[in-house]
């Protein structure tokens, strides 16, 4: 088997490598080239700092990473690992990462990081032999918001005002839901300022309203129901990933709003600049 880079190996041929790697996963995964493009371009995603690792010039097993800055360090974030069911216990993820990390650090490269669910024992126990550590704890919701009992005022705003404010919490969002990822994802989301009877803003939030992804989603107040009736006042039906478990008021006003916090994920990170 050879490890080399995924610069010039077709997207279709890495989405096709991806679904046969995750029949048997948690989730189903989407199967549409374009949301994979989506996907990619969202997390920033550099296929010249990707790996696979190839039999006979067939892909097995890859690594697709992000490259961005991550809390002050340049990060390659590894948004997809995958192995084809037959080439599993061959330690392939070992040997991409022991081929990968050189190649990471000469381009800068200070860590490494990833997401893995909860429940994949089998995953976390690679990456913690590999090198990574656990850093973060995230929750997982999906469900169906209540209506709305009162109107209230949801104004679309460019995210770029959104961006330039002071948002204490920022450092709390994973990978995919940074400003980064926000701003690169360019069309994809739109972002709503909600504001109450009289005009005082309650908050914001920022959302994929194609399939009721949250992107982002901060309360300008202690009760975050009123921002809830706002984003249901777009759409009811709503996916929100990675909700860090230190932000325990946002947790419980999702539980009881009556989404489903239906899987949860570690985040995990290993240093590599020396």
């Amino acid at each position: 088997m050879e490890v080399r880079s995924l610069q010039d190996t077709p997207l279709q041929t890495i989405v096709d490598c991806l679904l046969i790697s995750f029949e048997d996963y948690f989730v189903p995964m989407p199967t549409q080239l374009g949301f994979w493009e989506d996907r990619f371009k969202g997390a920033r995603v550099d296929l010249g700092l990707s790996f696979g690792c190839f039999e006979q010039e067939r892909l097995v097993g890859f690594i697709i990473n992000g490259i961005d800055d991550h809390l002050g360090n340049l990060t390659a974030f590894n948004t997809g690992t995958g192995v084809i069911p037959n080439h599993r216990g061959k330690k392939v993820v070992d040997q991409i990462y022991d081929f990968a990390i050189p190649v990471l650090q000469k381009a800068g490269v200070q860590k490494c990081a990833l997401e893995v669910v909860q429940a994949n024992d089998r995953a976390v126990r690679v990456y913690e032999r590999i090198g990574f550590h656990i850093t973060k704890k995230f929750l997982c919701f999906k469900g169906q918001l209540p209506a709305a009992n009162e109107v209230l005022e949801v104004q679309t705003i460019p995210f770029s005002e959104v961006a330039a404010r002071n948002k204490p919490f920022h450092h709390y969002y994973s990978w995919d839901n940074m400003n980064a990822a926000v701003t690169t994802a360019g069309l994809i989301y739109t972002t709503y300022i909600v504001r109450d009877q009289t005009g005082e803003e309650v908050g914001y939030f920022t959302m994929n309203s194609k399939n009721g992804y949250l992107a982002q989603y901060e309360s300008f107040q202690d009760d975050f129901n009123p921002l809830l009736k706002g984003i249901s006042q777009i759409r009811r039906e709503v996916r929100i990933n990675n909700v860090d478990i230190e932000r325990a008021d946002v947790v419980i006003f999702l539980l009881a709003a009556g989404l489903d916090n239906h899987i949860d994920q570690f985040e995990m990170e290993m240093g590599i600049d020396g």
